[in-house]
């Protein structure tokens, strides 16, 4: 048992049972996990390989810093490693080369994209003029690459890959719950892989309670002191100037009642 001790409190390692438990999590923290210029897209699209094997990745991720495309797995380091995550990857790399393969995913990532009008303002506004099913379209023509996000990283799990020509990008998480309370007080312990490690974003911006105003945290001291913000303001500042949905926006001193008037904010916006 690996024990955490935060601010004096015991919190005690949790095995997560299922892929599932960790999949929640990575859509929950995909920001802090992989950076504030990329979009984790969960959608499960089959890929089949020449051979007719067929496997499904768990997700997708864009990353707008350099304007790549990568396949996301999450693996329980408790499985076979041959018979299910490099089985698995073999297939999805054997597959994905082919153009009615890269048809579909393409496909799959822009249906979820242009069915939800905050993530499609979000891309529009990253990408400018450029069209978002053919930006689509050129990504996955690129060599592709590959994360997977584990509960446990050793040596077996590196070995495994050490004779592949595109290596994966690890990611380690481990959850721990505090004794007596479970799962409802919680914390994530994140090993970041280094491709992602210095786009890192705590807080996005934050409340100025004797000022009552917002301010953007995203652009270094200068872009902070250059502009305050009303609830609903900042948020859309957030969203159009960096990229940021409102609900994966991280905000220092946030409350339920900035909730609720951001929340109006956005429907008065988006209903004229």
């Amino acid at each position: 048992m690996t024990l955490l001790l935060l601010d004096g409190v015991k919190y005690t390692s949790l095995e997560p049972k299922e892929e599932v438990e960790l999949e929640e999590i990575v859509k929950e923290h995909s920001k802090e996990i992989f950076g504030n210029d990329s979009l984790y897209v969960d959608v499960k699209k089959r890929i089949k390989s020449e051979s007719g094997i067929s496997s499904i990745p768990d997700g997708y991720l864009i990353d707008f810093s350099d304007n790549s495309l990568w396949i996301v797995e999450v693996e329980l380091s408790k499985h076979s490693l041959q018979r299910h995550l490099v089985a698995q990857l073999n297939t999805f790399m054997g597959g994905v080369k082919y153009p009615e393969a890269q048809k579909e995913i393409v496909d799959a990532i822009y249906s979820v994209i242009n069915g939800n009008i905050l993530l499609k303002a979000l891309v529009e506004k990253r990408l400018d003029s450029k069209d978002v099913h053919h930006f689509l379209s050129e990504l996955i023509s690129k060599p592709l690459n590959i994360t997977v996000v584990i509960d446990e990283l050793n040596e077996k799990v590196e070995k495994a890959f050490e004779n592949w020509r595109v290596k994966p990008s690890f990611i380690e998480i481990k959850t721990f719950v505090r004794g007596g309370i479970g799962i409802g007080a919680h914390a994530h312990l994140i090993t970041v892989s280094s491709e992602w490690e210095e786009s890192l974003m705590y807080s996005h911006a934050i409340y100025d309670e004797s000022r009552k105003v917002f301010l953007c945290e995203c652009g270094g001291e200068a872009h902070k002191n250059s502009a305050t913000y009303k609830v609903g303001e900042i948020n859309e500042h957030l969203l159009y100037a960096h990229g940021i949905p409102p609900d994966e926006q991280i905000i220092d001193g946030w409350t339920k009642d900035h909730e609720k008037l951001c929340r109006k904010y956005f429907a008065k916006l988006f209903s004229t």
